[in-house]
Formats: C-alpha cells, structure tokens, sequence
C-alpha cells in the first residue's frame, strides 16, 4: 500500500513530465527559429536585438528589464504579443530567458514585456526577442511561478501580493504588513562540500547521493550560483523546477580564555515555502510571521494622508474604492488600487496607488498618482518600523533603514525605504525618534507622481542577514542598483 508523501511524490513526478512535454513542444517552436536561414526553419520569425550593459562595478541579480509595446514596434512595426520568446546567447543554443507580457493600463491589451536578468560587475550582455507575427492565438506559458497577487477579503485586506521570498498584505486604511517566509531544513552537509558549490561544473557522485539518501533526486540540469560568499550558495533543478539553498552555519564554543568563539559548523540545505499566501488564511498552522505589528497606520511602506500644519496623519478611507489585479506572473505581479473621489479637507481628489512585486527578490514598489495634485498644505506620508535596534538615514542618497529582531525577538530583521533624490522628500531623524514607525514624508511631482521602494528582509527566511553590516552594505548596492538602471540600447538587424 503506498503511503500518502509516495502518492503525492508520483503525482508530482507525473505532472512534471507532462510539463516537461508541453515545455518542449512550445520552446521547440519559440527557438526553432532563431535561425531563419536553417533548413525548413520558420521564415516569419522575427527578431529584435538589444544589449543591455551594467555600468557599476557591481555584480546585480535579477534585474527587472521592462521593455513597452511602443518602443518594441518603433523598433519592428509588426511586433507581437502573441506569440514571443526572449533569449540570450548565440544560436545554437540559446538560452530562454523567463519572461512575461502585462496589461498595465487595462485596456485589454498587452503593452509591457517584463524579464529579469543577471549581470556581472560591468557585464553586457545581448538580448534577442523572437516573435511571429503570423500567429493570431496567444501563447503564454508560467515557468516555475514565483509571484502571486491576489484578493483576500478573508484576511480584512484589499489585497495581498508575494514573491518566493516575502508576503505583502494590503490594508484597508493604506498599511502594509509584511509577512517572513520560513526556511525549511532539509538535511546537513559537510563544509569538504564548500569548495564544489564555489566553482562551476556538474555536482560529484558524492553530493548527489547526499540528496538521494534525503529523498531528492537532482536532474542533471542543475545550476549552481554563489549569493553570498564562503555563506550562502542556491542549486536550481532547472529540469525538476526546484530550487535548493545552502547556507553554511557555525558552531559556537569557549575558548581557553574564557570568550565566545564561532567555528564553521555545516552546510544546511533549506527550502523555501514557495507560494504561500493560503497559509495566511490558518494562523493556527501558518509557517509565515508577520515582520511589523498589523495594527496602525502605515506598517512596512504603506501611505497615510499627512498634514503639514499639524503632522498629523489621516488613512485613507476604507470605503469608495476599488482594487484590480494588473499582473499576476511567474516572474513580476501587479496590484492597483483606486480611489475615485478621495475627499481631502472638502477637495475631491483621484487616488491611485500601483504596487510591484518581483521575483527573487525580497523589494516591493509603489508608484502614486494624484490627479490635480494634492491640496498645498498636504503630503504623502509613508515610513517604516522602528525596530529598536540600530536606525540611519542617507538623506542624499534617499534612503532610511532599520535593524533589529522580528517582533519574537527571535531572528534577525533589516527593513528600509528607498526614494529616489530627484523627489521632494522629508526624512525623519531616527535617532530622535521612539515611535514605532519612523515617518517619511514625499511629496508629489507637478504631475501628482511620486515613486518609492521598501523591503524587509528576516533573519529566519531563506536570505536573510545575520549581522547589521551586511544589511547596511545590502541597502547601499540595492540603491545603488535602483538608481543606476542598466542601459537598454536596441541593435541593428542582423545580417541573413
């Protein structure tokens, strides 16, 4: 008789190979025909080339590449959502790039192209979108999904959003609350593994078998990649669509002088929960803890109304609006929400509020609009919480942070908030400051625009820091990153 974990695994092993299938068949006729001058290929692929460089002297992961409609078919006229690939590298082969297709002002048609793509320190890479513009059906394809938006009226939020690494619920009165992901152990390893998971190459016979003693069984896709050295390295089982982390551990003692020593312990091998916002809906069970209270205004980046005369902040009224799901990808999802008629001190105002998540990565961004501006003795009051821990502020580089402990007081947790320095923006001294939200205060452009990110990231989660510098240093490359976007630049045709 077979136990349930042994049906459930065969369910999945069976699912994959139907995916498995399905995945050729479509890459098969996506890719088939990056070379048009092959033999029998496919003469109405079409393609448009662009290089992408990364001017900083900084590897970056998972930079989203956000590419519109216009500039694709100012490129090529007959440019097509319909049907699509992106790919990087020379053929034969190419190398797929996940990517996805966005209605962003929903009119029903598609008119934003979203991937993510890794660079090395002044790394440029070419890019080439594949299309047919003979074909009329869409095609569309999810691979290894790792974003989610939805609406939870079951958690009394407007709506909640996540990414593999965090959760995002959306408050009524305009609060965030976010949600850690737990890690997983699996299994230990001995650090002799350490120097393999530092170089490229395929995995020995003797860490493999580590696996399959453990019940998993690699493909022999896998990719290895270091996300912090001599610490933390990630395998992805590109074939099986699963994703592993290692992280290395210590092990504490006391030396012969009586003082605190810590030694390298193992190498821990942790899952993610993955996807996860129905656990949200059992607070009995749920293995996700919420990273700042959910109760007040603001939370983790949400927005408030503020007055200026009297610091006073209002929140946004909890009725007369509406939400829609602008995205909801494998790689990046989108959550808009509107308040038609904002009445402010007897001036009817539009309120939108646009929010992104994206994959592997631990930031959610926030464009506002106003229509007709905001009232002059009122702002966009937005913060984060007061960790009691350590707090800074870079008032020229546009960024605040804090760091401390979840609110266990278990593990570690770093959150900040980042605006960008072209925008009017009033940052609180944190030092000065006992309240358990540290405020920040912006204020649209002569357009009612204004634009911002925040993250948390938790100690208990799979990318979590453990000391206060590392988390600085992350705060200092990640607005760095923000604030100097690769350079996209479209390449001429290639000759046939």
């Amino acid at each position: 008789m077979e136990t349930t974990h042994t049906q459930n695994l065969r369910q999945r092993q069976i699912a994959r190979a139907v995916l498995t299938s399905c995945l050729s068949l479509i890459f098969g006729y996506l890719l088939m025909l990056s070379s048009c001058t092959m033999p029998g290929g496919n003469q109405n692929i079409s393609k448009i080339r662009l290089s992408i460089q990364n001017t900083l002297p900084i590897a970056r992961k998972n930079v989203p590449i956000v590419l519109t409609g216009a500039e694709l078919r100012n490129v090529n006229p007959d440019f097509s959502f319909k049907a699509y690939s992106v790919v990087t590298g020379k053929a034969p082969p190419e190398v797929i790039i996940p990517a996805q297709a966005d209605d962003l002002d929903y009119d029903g048609e598609l008119d934003q192209l979203c991937f993510l793509l890794n660079l090395g320190e002044g790394e440029t890479k070419e890019v080439s979108i594949l299309y047919d513009p003979s074909i009329r059906a869409t095609l569309t394809l999810d691979i290894n999904k790792q974003t989610r938006a939805a609406i939870f009226p079951e958690l009394n939020v407007v709506s909640a959003m996540e990414s593999n690494l965090i959760a995002y619920l959306l408050k009524p009165n305009g609060a965030f609350t976010a949600y850690g992901k737990k890690r997983m152990k699996r299994f230990s390893l001995n650090t002799m593994f350490q120097g393999e998971l530092d170089y490229e190459g395929p995995l020995s016979p003797e860490l493999r078998s580590h696996f399959e003693s453990n019940g998993i069984t690699l493909s022999q896709e896998v990719q290895k990649e270091v996300t912090k050295p001599d610490q933390q390295w990630i395998l992805r089982d590109l074939e099986n669509q699963e994703t592993y982390f290692i992280r290395k551990s210590y092990s504490s003692g006391v030396s012969s002088l009586g003082q605190q020593t810590a030694t390298d312990g193992q190498l821990d091998v942790v899952e993610s929960i993955g996807l996860s916002l129905n656990r949200l809906l059992d607070p009995e069970t749920t293995d996700m803890f919420p990273l700042n209270s959910p109760e007040g205004l603001i939370g983790c980046g949400g927005i408030a109304l503020w007055d200026k005369a009297t610091e006073v902040m209002t929140p946004l009224p909890s009725d007369g609006g509406y939400t829609r799901i602008l995205a909801n990808g494998a790689i990046r999802s989108v959550v808009q929400r509107i308040l038609p008629e904002w009445n402010i001190n007897g001036e009817t105002r539009r309120l939108t509020s646009t929010t992104f998540i994206y994959a592997e990565n631990p930031w959610i961004e926030h464009h506002i609009h106003i229509d007709g501006n905001l009232p002059t003795n009122y702002a966009i009051a937005t913060g984060i919480p007061n960790l009691q821990g350590a707090n800074s502020v870079d008032r020229e580089q546009g960024w605040i942070w804090s760091w401390g402990t979840d609110p266990r007081g278990i593990d570690t947790l770093g959150i900040a908030l980042i605006v960008p320095t072209v925008q009017e923006v009033a940052f609180s001294d944190p030092d000065a400051s006992e309240k358990p939200i540290i405020p920040v205060v912006l204020t649209p452009d002569t357009n009612g625009r204004l634009n911002y990110r925040t993250f948390a990231i938790w100690g208990g989660g799979i990318d979590g820091f453990e000391t206060e510098t590392e988390f600085t240093n992350h705060v200092q490359v990640t607005t760095t990153a923000w604030t100097t976007p690769p350079v996209v630049k479209f390449l001429p045709p290639e000759e046939k």
